[in-house]
């Protein structure tokens, strides 16, 4: 029964052999926390300094494919447009490869993570500050967002009695576990001294490899990420970089095409004509003057087309000119 109230809620079939139908969808008393055995952990979990080693683990909803490379996301609260964009683009890129994303279920990068990683389908981790009971979910905000990673198949994962509210001492806990249970850890913008550089550290003193997405010296969420680039964490531009890292060979062009297709035609299913012809235009970024010209509309009607686009979740602003996502 625990496995059959855990499936996966989706329109198709689960990983775990069952035909799912949304309309069924679960509330949060339908799953039930439970230990995972720790001949269960991740290898690089029991691998930390001992003193680190959590004693228990406990989970809240499908356990995630093992046999994963599971990428940690981690970057600032005060994320800018530059961030949100490098962390969809990357997330997004690694759909159909056997990935699972990791995070802390925070404010920011973290919530974008989890969020762009229910778009693209994909297996999905929060390891949370607090214990698994609804009451405690911190931040209280994203009760929301973590009840939807149950239902799109994820988990939400803590080491912490399942009552057990969050604390200042809670969360450089947490980070030590993200760090472990991942083969890679991944930052986006990072202030020099904040929790994601703790979780950078960590994974360094773990051995494990930390990546990093280069930014601007001109701002303060790149102080962090430029000075781990100078300490020789490796530079990461796209998903390639990250799939040669974790030596997972690339899916060949027809693969990929087949991938997008099927993006494609459900995106064209939801829809309308006019819609779906400003969406194409927006394969690469324009700003509105330049969609204005290309699209023969009048900006109300743009506006609203736009506005719906956004509201999908298809399209974003990056600076001044707007793209798909």
């Amino acid at each position: 029964m625990e496995q059959e109230n855990n499936r996966r809620v989706d329109s198709k079939i689960g990983r775990d052999g069952f035909k799912i139908n949304r309309q069924n969808q679960q509330s949060w008393q339908d799953w039930q926390t439970r230990k995972i055995p720790k001949e269960k952990w991740p290898q690089s979990l029991k691998e930390i300094p001992k003193k680190d080693i959590p004693k228990k683990l406990r989970i809240l909803g499908r356990e995630p494919n093992w046999q994963n490379k599971r990428i940690c996301i981690v970057g600032s609260r005060r994320f800018s447009d530059y961030g949100k964009a490098v962390c969809q683009k990357i997330i997004s890129e690694l759909r159909g490869y056997p990935v699972t994303i990791v995070s802390g279920l925070a404010y920011g990068i973290d919530s974008i993570s989890h969020r762009v990683a229910m778009e693209n389908d994909m297996d999905m981790i929060a390891i949370l500050g607090s214990g698994l009971s609804k009451d405690v979910i911190y931040p209280k905000k994203h009760i929301d967002l973590a009840e939807k990673i149950l239902t799109a198949g994820g988990c939400l994962i803590s080491e912490f009695d399942d009552s057990q509210p969050a604390a200042i001492w809670t969360f450089p806990q947490r980070n030590r576990i993200m760090a472990g249970i991942s083969d890679l850890v991944i930052i986006i913008e990072a202030a020099e001294k904040s929790g994601t550089m703790i979780t950078a550290r960590l994974a360094l003193d773990y051995n494990i490899d930390v990546a990093v997405v280069p930014g601007s010296i001109f701002n303060e969420t790149s102080k962090g990420t430029n000075k781990l680039l100078k300490e020789g964490a490796q530079p990461i531009t796209c998903a390639d970089d990250i799939l040669e890292i974790l030596t997972i060979k690339k899916m060949d062009e027809s693969d990929e095409s087949l991938g997008k297709d099927l993006k494609n035609q459900k995106i064209a299913e939801r829809l309308g004509e006019q819609e779906l012809k400003i969406y194409k235009l927006l394969e690469n970024p324009k700003d509105l003057n330049e969609i204005l010209e290309k699209s023969h509309l009048n900006i109300s009607e743009l506006n609203k087309i736009l506005s719906t686009l956004e509201i999908e979740g298809l399209i974003h602003k990056i600076e001044n000119k707007i793209c798909q996502k």
